[in-house]
């Protein structure tokens, strides 16, 4: 079993505060979480509205089960017509 986290550094346009940001990506987190089956959580540690930070992880069977999931995720992200992938940082355990 291979366990692997996915960091994405988005853009949130438009947030006049940290509470509509963190109420946007909470509605992303959500979707990602209802149709790729995977772990997502924002990561608070950027304090401007404008920006913010998902974390998703999954398992998989292999390597390759897990890091298909993960770039399905950064994909469906990128699409996201709320946000702007600014970077994007896959581990695998």
């Amino acid at each position: 079993m291979t366990v692997a986290t996915l960091r994405l550094e988005l853009r949130v346009g438009d947030c006049p505060s940290l509470r509509e940001r963190r109420r946007r990506l909470g509605r992303i987190a959500a979707k990602l979480r209802r149709y790729f089956n995977v772990s997502v959580a924002e990561d608070d540690r950027i304090g401007t509205p404008t920006q913010g930070a998902l974390v998703a992880a999954a398992v998989g069977n292999s390597r390759v089960a897990a890091r298909d999931v993960l770039e399905r995720v950064a994909d469906a992200v990128a699409a996201h017509p709320q946000v702007e992938l600014l970077a994007q940082a896959l581990h695998e355990v």
